[in-house]
């Protein structure tokens, strides 16, 4: 839990430290650029650093909670749509998964996304179960609180409204009050909808970039070849209790359709993170797949069939993890999902051999790391595709650049210099790096992180003038 960050972590958890420490008021901290779509995973991380001390592991604990509080869920909500051994094989799948554990143990709200789906589901599916619409009042009032909680961690939260609309719509014609007092339910949602997603579809509609990207071989990659049997039993399992809960079903199908096309077709890169929430659908169906095979072919003896698979699963590792590990690597199914270059061990050796590293002159490519790691920003920043140079969006004083001709105009104007390189296809110009290779000298390097020996991302300092 203590191994280094990789950037976002270290951004985030680094401008929630700012606050704990009393650095940045509340303002100014989730009005920080980059802050704006996670601004409570933010303020959270803020929390348990004020209690318990600054940490990467401290940063990580409340991704810990969230995971527990999954297994919790999905238990109760696979329980109630087949049986306790079906829900303790996908609470067995979802806790034990190498995914989500690799997710948990991150400073980042995309397993507080995947919980507020299953307990969203679960308490849809509690008010199925009410006879009386008054009754299931809280359910609705609780389905729009998590939903909201679920924005305000990350804005793909935004999608679990229209999971609770495409149900809430199908149960109008059931309704028999006489009053719209239903509509307060739906007057936050719209609300939520207005102020965070349609601003996003109108950016959209006028940069007229429906499908700009393509995403879907990735996507069918990742579900129908990493996680082939494990899907497979999910869609069987999805297809065997469709008539028994057909508005639950809808309305998932309907949430799972949308999330994966808009991280086919609107996001410029496909990361696991962005789908998530849908590992969570898969093991709950897989779960139910199983309990009702063993229901079927061993009416008297239920259990043993997804106690089989469960073992099967163990014995075999097949998607989790067996033993206890310092470190999950999320990069498992997807090689370059996380760039998990070791940051904390690079900058110690930095500070080591610059003692005096704050006054000098330093240029970089990115800045997520170097308030948490560094305890400053760099002078100059070099980004691929800058062609003249321009204000830093986030470090107000300094500027970017991206041509290997401003980094010669700048070595002569700063006669001593350190460049800090992500030496792999990062945002560092290709040129310059193959320049600072060639004509500085090399400070340090550190290939990759100690618990990941076998997926570099390696780190290099290079110095001119010294």
């Amino acid at each position: 839990m203590n191994y280094s960050f990789w950037a976002d972590e270290a951004y985030i958890s680094g401008i929630a430290a700012q606050l704990a420490l009393g650095k940045l008021t509340f303002l100014q901290a989730i009005n920080a650029p980059g802050i704006t779509y996670q601004k409570l995973n933010m303020f959270i991380i803020a929390i348990f650093l004020k209690l318990f001390g600054i940490g990467e592991a401290v940063s990580r604990i409340p991704s810990i909670i969230m995971l527990l509080l999954g297994v919790i869920f999905i238990f109760l909500l696979t329980k109630k749509l087949s049986n306790k051994y079906g829900a303790m094989l996908a609470a067995f799948l979802y806790g034990f998964s190498h995914l989500n554990l690799s997710y948990a143990t991150q400073a980042k709200p995309y397993i507080f996304v995947e919980f507020a789906t299953i307990a969203i589901i679960y308490l849809l599916v509690k008010i199925d179960e009410q006879k009386q619409f008054s009754s299931s009042i809280k359910y609705h009032v609780l389905i729009i609180i998590i939903a909201s909680i679920a924005v305000l961690f990350h804005y793909i939260g935004i999608f679990l409204l229209a999971l609770y609309f495409v149900h809430l719509l199908q149960s109008f014609r059931k309704l028999k009050v006489r009053s719209y007092w239903w509509l307060l339910l739906v007057i936050p949602c719209l609300f939520l909808l207005g102020i965070e997603l349609i601003p996003v579809v109108v950016n959209t509609v006028l940069a007229k970039n429906f499908f700009t990207y393509n995403h879907t071989y990735q996507a069918i990659k990742l579900f129908a070849y990493k996680y082939s049997l494990i899907s497979l039993c999910a869609g069987l399992g999805f297809v065997w209790i469709f008539k028994k809960n057909p508005k639950i079903s809808i309305s998932i199908f309907f949430y799972i359709f949308i999330i994966l096309l808009m991280t086919s077709f609107e996001v410029y890169i496909f990361n696991i993170r962005y789908v998530l929430s849908l590992f969570g659908l898969i093991f709950l169906y897989f779960g139910i797949f199983w309990a009702k095979v063993g229901e079927k072919y061993m009416p008297k003896k239920p259990w043993v069939i997804p106690l089989v698979v469960m073992l099967l699963i163990y014995i075999t590792g097949y998607k989790i993890v067996r033993l206890p590990q310092a470190y999950f690597n999320p990069n498992m199914d997807k090689y370059g999902d996380v760039q998990i270059a070791n940051y904390k061990d690079f900058y110690a050796e930095l500070k080591q051999r610059f003692p005096d590293y704050k006054d000098r002159y330093v240029v970089n490519d990115t800045f997520d790391v170097e308030y948490w790691y560094f305890g400053r920003y760099s002078d100059a920043y070099f980004m691929k595709g800058t062609t003249t140079p321009t204000q830093h969006a986030v470090v107000k004083q300094a500027k970017m650049y991206g041509t290997l001709d401003d980094f010669k105009k700048m070595m002569k104007e700063h006669p001593q210099g350190l460049l800090i390189m992500e030496d792999w296809q990062s945002f560092l110009p290709d040129d310059i790096k193959m320049y600072a290779k060639k004509n500085l000298k090399l400070e340090l390097r550190v290939e990759s992180l100690k618990e990941a020996p076998d997926d570099p991302w390696p780190l290099a300092l290079y110095s001119w003038g010294y």
